[in-house]
């Protein structure tokens, strides 16, 4: 999937391509979570729409409403569509260039596909959709100012295909029969309705296939020791009826909840189904090796879980037998642990997606080049991968492992240059830039890295050149 971001706090415009595994890097203030986390929110929020028939209503209607306030000659245009009520007519053949759109009662609208007027009016709805969305993602800011003002996703604008007015309206034949303007509203609030069902899912189409979504925040390591309190503090006023005044984004406050539900045994939509079809699961096997991956390369030891008869869970980190409690477990450890929980809790691999922010964080270089390939094997276990990063272990083991694809592409840490994308954030006076980074056989290019590398190398060099000359 492509899509286009324009003006996100200092970022001006950046386009974006979402593959397998999806890589942000740059320095720190670059905004690469505000992107991660509008990439997030949008497949959270075309999610809300495929699950829950409530939202789609909602979206639908306000929609349907700015059209009917400011687009009223366009509307008069789509209820001039040449209609055709008898059956002779309904059996007329068509041209090549018409849509056919067949009702129940039999009353059939040609409309022309190469119709320029209607082309445009179409395109105004779906500029309406997108921009309910992107008003639902700058809201999980949960900042007072605005954070975005636009997302554009690629080829939803490609409505003239031969499929996108296979629809069937529901409406009686009687509307036809009769002249007044309440009746004519209600014809075009139909076809607007189906108009917009339809792009929507052409939207839902195009961006999921995926059940579950988690995001992994920077600042995972205090959440994990801190949950509990997080957790009361953030809800406390929502189920005392009011809104929580807390300033932390909506990914962040998933997790929190997420990691929270999974705690303490709470009936989530993940868990139930995990319970219940897990054994079935044809990538359990899959899930089981990314976690003993994490336990033995990272965490050296095994992550083990308690219930309590309140059906509350508790995490200890098992070496040699020996249990030891969360916070006198090393740093890596509180890192790794909701990557391994989460796991557990999952019911397709193949049908997540998983965003993680800084997979370096309190990780030895040692350990980040393991976390690389963790988020590799990720990637080719079905999952779809989005990372922000700063570290040049982590950048330069996925440039191994797609240097390994060329020699062995069956290897488990191998990953094709076509499933990877690349993106440098650049800060250039007040403004970020996003740059798609080339990759070939050889990996991903970029001297991102490199010159500060190169600079410490030269400081170091004309130090020691100093040392020397005292030395004389």
């Amino acid at each position: 999937m492509k899509l286009r971001v324009e003006n996100l706090a200092r970022i001006k415009e950046a386009d974006v391509e979402i593959k397998n595994l999806t890589l942000f890097v740059g320095q720190n203030s670059t905004h690469k979570s505000y992107l991660a986390h509008v990439i997030y929110e949008l497949y959270k929020e075309v999610s809300s729409l495929h699950k829950n028939r409530i939202n789609l209503i909602k979206i639908i209607s306000n929609i349907l409403r700015k059209v009917n306030q400011e687009f009223k000659n366009d509307i008069e245009y789509i209820l001039s569509l040449k209609r055709q009520l008898s059956e002779s007519q309904i059996e007329h053949q068509i041209s090549e260039d018409d849509y056919e759109i067949e009702h129940i009662t039999n009353v059939k609208v040609l409309i022309k596909k190469n119709d320029e007027k209607l082309n445009n009016f179409l395109l105004i709805i779906n500029n309406l959709l997108l921009d309910e969305l992107t008003k639902k993602i700058d809201s999980s800011f949960n900042k007072k100012s605005k954070v975005i003002d636009k997302i554009t996703i690629e080829n939803n604008y490609n409505i003239l295909n031969e499929d996108f007015f296979n629809l069937s309206f529901n409406i009686p034949l009687e509307y036809f029969e009769e002249n007044s303007n309440e009746i004519s509203d209600k014809i075009s609030d139909k076809i607007i309705s189906n108009i917009i069902r339809n792009l929507i899912e052409k939207l839902i189409s195009k961006l999921l296939g995926f059940t579950t979504s988690y995001y992994f925040p920077a600042s995972r390591t205090g959440f994990v020791l801190t949950l509990d309190e997080i957790y009361a503090g953030i809800f406390r006023d929502k189920f005392r009826g009011q809104v929580s005044n807390t300033r932390l984004g909506e990914p962040t406050i998933d997790f929190i909840q997420k990691f929270a539900d999974i705690k303490t045994g709470k009936d989530s939509e993940e868990s139930f189904f995990s319970l219940l079809y897990k054994s079935k699961d044809k990538n359990n096997n899959r899930i089981e090796k990314l976690i003993n991956f994490l336990e033995k390369n990272i965490i050296k030891g095994r992550i083990k879980e308690v219930t309590n008869e309140q059906d509350y869970k508790s995490y200890f980190l098992e070496i040699e037998g020996e249990e030891l409690d969360l916070h006198l477990a090393s740093s890596a450890t509180l890192e790794i642990l909701p990557f391994i929980v989460f796991l557990k809790n999952t019911v397709d691999i193949s049908k997540t997606f998983f965003v993680i922010e800084e997979p370096e964080a309190h990780l030895h270089p040692k350990a980040q080049v393991q976390m690389a390939k963790f988020i590799v094997m990720l990637s080719n276990a079905g999952a779809k991968v989005l990372v922000t990063t700063h570290s040049d272990y982590i950048l330069n083991e996925i440039n191994n492992c797609i240097k390994l694809s060329s020699l062995d592409s069956d290897n488990t840490f191998a990953i094709s240059k076509d499933n990877v994308s690349a993106y440098l954030l650049k800060n250039e006076k007040n403004e970020t830039t996003v740059n798609q980074l080339d990759i070939d056989k050889f990996g991903i290019a970029n001297d991102n890295f490199d010159e500060v590398l190169d600079e410490l190398l030269d400081k170091s060099s004309e130090l020691s050149e100093q040392i020397l000359d005292n030395d004389k």
